[in-house]
């Protein structure tokens, strides 16, 4: 079996390895979930204050 075969195969789950996330790469998530959830969050209290109507009248 060559090399192109194997690698196109990956493990045998099928699942392809994939390396470790850096410390910058892993950083970068956390400021993008944290600012989507303070996002979320002003977004419920905006909503349950009424300034934002979900039903219009």
């Amino acid at each position: 079996m060559t090399d192109d075969d194997e690698e196109r195969r990956g493990r045998a789950d099928g699942h392809r390895y994939e390396a470790p996330e850096s410390d910058e790469e892993r950083r970068s998530k956390e400021w993008a979930y944290a600012a989507l959830g303070v996002l979320f969050v002003v977004l419920m209290i905006l909503i349950a204050t009424g300034t934002v109507p979900i039903f219009p009248h």
